[in-house]
């Protein structure tokens, strides 16, 4: 047996008799709860972000599984802007940059892994994320990138990256 071995086999045994003698009062767990640590829940991933070049403070992200979020303190708090949308998945957010209120959202998220859901095309607010209106694509169900022509404040380019499991 390699030393190494040894030596983690010590530890173990160690281990196990302390616990075999330590007693758990029940009393100190009673408040805690279940919850949530480290990366294994596959929700809550950053798809996309931008912010206004304007004024830094005017942030939006886009969650993979989570909608539009929306901060005026430089991301110290967020807000939902996206929720009362049909779908939920973000691949890509860009801020116009002459005003923070104009702001292009593509859904469904870009990164092909097991836990990604569809979108439906490009959403457009012209009121900072009071109301949006889809702009089209919606039936490529990912974008993955919005780049605003910069000169025409009308037109966007969309990258489409289409259907997961397909050609």
């Amino acid at each position: 047996m390699r030393r190494s071995a040894r030596a983690s086999l010590a530890v173990l045994a160690l281990l196990t008799a302390a616990s075999a003698s330590a007693a758990i009062d029940p009393a100190k767990l009673e408040g805690l709860k279940a919850r949530s640590i480290g990366p294994a829940g596959m929700s809550g991933r950053i798809a996309a972000i931008d912010a206004f070049r304007g004024d830094p403070r005017i942030v939006f992200a886009g969650a993979a599984s989570g909608g539009v979020w929306k901060s005026t303190n430089g991301g110290l708090t967020f807000e939902p802007v996206f929720e009362s949308q049909p779908v939920h998945a973000i691949g890509a957010v860009a801020v116009d940059p002459r005003t923070p209120d104009v702001v292009w959202v593509g859904t469904g998220e870009g990164n092909i892994r097991n836990s990604i859901s569809h979108g439906d095309g490009v959403y457009l607010t012209r009121d900072g994320g009071k109301t949006w209106t889809n702009v089209g694509l919606g039936k490529s169900e990912r974008i993955h990138r919005i780049l605003l022509h910069p000169g025409d404040p009308k037109v966007a380019w969309a990258c489409a990256v289409g259907p997961a499991w397909s050609d």
